[in-house]
């Protein structure tokens, strides 16, 4: 190499160390974007289970008002979901996620010191405490593998109440007051544009507090004040329908709802009528965090949303709070409200075009990414989830399914990805929100991505992949001996639901035909409405064949689906059997 580089010329050493730079900096900033994009689909991934509590926050808001409850009890109960509530269930989720047997509970206690020491709702704080207590305990499990047998549950008790009250301590004096501190900041940069006049531009600012729940604090504590001033004096404000615009968090969730993955959408399609009816604007955040650069998409909807208010010289009579349309509208002036609605059809179809551009050149890259590479030698699959059960568990069960109607054999088992231990024979399979960490985590191992365990289509690719792999010369001998039987696949008829038998003796026959090294495919099939193939061998019992009115194919008929003795005459004389008893 240093020869190499003595004989070139300098101009081209340059060149060449420019382009390794360039390299090291496309290495380096990649690796810096799925740093990113992992921590912020952990933190979506805290808020997805938690978003039927906004589907309950808009029903309980729609409601009350019918039942002649004070405007108080409303938002005494918005107050309530948004400071104790919604933070204790999202630190009990991501404390849960690392260590699912006390992560959740100490996640609870650490984020409750900080949700006493302020009010402003630390929906945030519970997404850094709740990972933070669930890794702690998470690590001292390596001490309590140490202690004597016997007093484990007592050890793993006493560190779990021991993390809780010092993460309490730690968030009541340390966490509350940097919160404190941010909030004024932000405060006084929004202040700041709006003293400038150029409202359009804070969506830079907004939108990315709001998607970290810093919304209710922006509008309330500022919008809100500077708007009631200006409507005093003008009868209206735009600043009300600053933050309160459904528009940019709708064009994402539509977004989703048709570019996204299939969970995403069932997800996006609920939270599109929370959003727009129930002026829950949080339930699109999560959705946000899935991918960062989404965000761009509510910053220029927002953007052309004001810009549309502004021109048209329209805004609120008051704060519509929630910030649903129908509230919108009911604080609009009767002369603005095709303003009003031109500056939210913009803004949503502005965010939705420029999140479906990103979304759709992730699902692309993504589609690269699930093209199945040449696997190598595989010994062993392990289904990965954040907690190692659920999911998970159920993935490998369909799995082991799939793998055995293909007659493959691989030990097939289910854990936390935090626990997989890397291995060049080792094939992960993990859900598309954990395969950033299950890269880290198993670097060396075989990877297949998934967008849902519970989807057994999904695993079709990997399957005929491993039938590939498993095509070796003693398979050809096994294909070479089946052919020549004169047919590849047996199949058993059944009518209606009932197929238990054709159940029973589908596997009795496959053990025959592994047993004697054929490869053959054998399965069953409903009769009714089925186009039937000349080239396969069809299994029916003789009540069933009395019936049916079969057309000419090879066909089989048996007394006793069950017995064996039919089956190993097939398996040995072939087609010529079938004939035979025709």
């Amino acid at each position: 190499m240093l020869f190499l580089f003595s004989v070139l010329p300098e101009h081209l050493i340059i060149e060449k160390r420019k382009e390794a730079d360039k390299m090291d900096k496309t290495s380096s900033s990649r690796e810096k974007m799925i740093t990113v994009k992992f921590y912020t689909n952990y933190l979506s991934r805290m808020m997805m289970p938690n978003l039927s509590i906004f589907i309950a926050w808009m029903l309980i808001s729609f409601l009350l008002p019918f039942f002649s409850v004070d405007q108080q009890v409303i938002q005494q109960m918005e107050q309530g979901v948004l400071t104790v509530l919604l933070p204790l269930l999202i630190a009990y989720t991501g404390g849960q996620m690392l260590a699912p047997e006390r992560g959740g509970v100490v996640g609870a206690v650490a984020v409750l010191g900080a949700i006493l020491a302020t009010d402003i709702p630390q929906v945030f704080g519970a997404m850094l405490l709740g990972p933070l207590a669930g890794w702690l305990l998470y690590r001292s499990d390596s001490f309590v593998s140490k202690v004597k047998s016997g007093y484990e549950m007592l050890v793993r008790n006493f560190i779990a109440g021991a993390l809780g009250g010092l993460l309490f301590l730690g968030s009541y004096f340390l966490l509350a007051p940097l919160f404190n501190w941010f909030s004024l900041g932000s405060y006084q940069l929004v202040d700041y544009f709006v003293r400038q006049n150029v409202l359009p531009f804070i969506h830079i600012i907004v939108e990315p507090l709001k998607v970290l729940f810093f919304n209710n604090i922006v509008n309330h504590g500022l919008f809100t004040p500077l708007g009631i001033e200006a409507a005093a004096v003008n009868g209206q404000s735009v600043l009300f329908l600053i933050e309160a615009n459904p528009g940019p968090g709708l064009g994402v969730l539509a977004a989703y709802l048709f570019f996204g993955s299939k969970r995403n959408r069932t997800n996006a399609a609920a939270s599109i009528f929370v959003q727009a009816i129930g002026g829950i604007h949080e339930v699109y955040f999560p959705f946000v965090l899935l991918d960062p650069w989404v965000l761009l998409g509510p910053i220029v909807g927002g953007f052309s949303g004001t810009l549309i208010f502004q021109f048209l010289g329209v805004g609120l009579r008051a704060p519509a709070s929630p910030g649903s349309i129908l509230a919108i509208l009911l604080n609009t002036p009767p002369s603005m409200i095709l303003g009003v609605l031109a500056g939210i059809v913009v803004s949503t179809v502005v965010s939705f075009a420029i999140a479906s551009v990103l979304l759709k050149r992730k699902s692309n890259t993504e589609n690269e990414e699930r093209k199945m590479p040449k696997m190598k030698k595989v010994t062993e699959i392990v289904v990965a989830c954040d907690a190692g059960m659920g999911s998970s568990a159920i993935g490998a069960s369909i799995l082991k399914k799939e793998l055995e109607e293909a007659q493959l054999t691989f030990p097939v088992r289910y854990q936390s990805i935090y626990r997989v231990t890397d291995d060049p024979a080792l094939l992960v399979i993990t859900q598309r929100e954990l395969a950033a960490i299950a890269q880290k985590q198993t670097p060396h191992a075989q990877h297949y991505v998934l967008d849902n365990f519970l989807a057994a289509d999904e695993y079709a690719p990997l399957i005929l992949e491993l039938q590939r792999r498993e095509q070796d010369p003693q398979q050809s001998l096994q294909i070479e001996a089946a052919s020549s039987l004169g047919f590849s696949t047996i199949i058993f008829l059944y009518t209606g639901k009932k197929r238990g038998s054709q159940t029973m003796a589908v596997e009795i026959l496959r053990k025959m035909a592994r047993q004697q090294a054929l490869s053959l495919t054998i399965k069953k099939m409903a009769y009714e409405g089925q186009a039937l193939d000349p080239t396969a061998i069809y299994i029916l019992p003789k009540e069933l064949a009395e019936k049916c009115l079969i057309p000419d194919v090879p066909l089989l008929v048996v007394d006793d689906l069950l017995t064996t003795d039919a089956y190993r005459q097939l398996l040995t004389e072939g087609v010529d059997y079938v004939f035979d008893q025709s």
